[in-house]
């Protein structure tokens, strides 16, 4: 059965979306992975009566050296987590400089001096003047 060209991927699939997903799910990865988790442990014990409770948690055998080490890595795991997430900054105030007329340079001497000092880099000096 004949078939027509394949579309593009990229202009089938806006790939910008594809990112962010992948960030997201880069950035929230133990959310993600924890919460499931969580609800499968409440919907167990939701169906457990107290005395069936009762009876899981003495027959749980805890030793020193293994409530130490899994509270280490607890520990060790929630540091890794808040330390890598970014900070939040806040703007706290905003000011800009009027220079004086003698320290000012107008608009085509600057783009000449960007295109001399930027002539392997041109993509650079075109945004500079799109920034201009």
């Amino acid at each position: 059965m004949p078939q027509g060209p394949m579309p593009e991927f990229s202009t089938s699939v806006k790939l910008k979306y594809v990112k962010l997903g992948y960030q997201y799910l880069v950035n929230h990865f133990l959310s993600l992975l924890l919460i499931p988790i969580m609800a499968i442990i409440t919907v167990e014990l939701l169906q457990m009566g107290p005395e069936e409770i009762l009876n899981v948690w003495k027959s749980l055998h805890f030793d020193l050296a293994q409530v130490l080490c899994s509270s280490f890595v607890v520990i060790f795991i929630s540091t890794v987590y808040f330390m890598s997430k970014p900070r939040t900054v806040y703007l706290v105030d905003y000011s800009c400089y009027k220079p004086p007329v003698t320290c000012r340079v107008p608009f085509a001497t600057f783009m000449e001096y960007s295109r001399l000092f930027l002539n392997d880099k041109p993509k650079r000096a075109e945004f500079q003047m799109r920034i201009l």
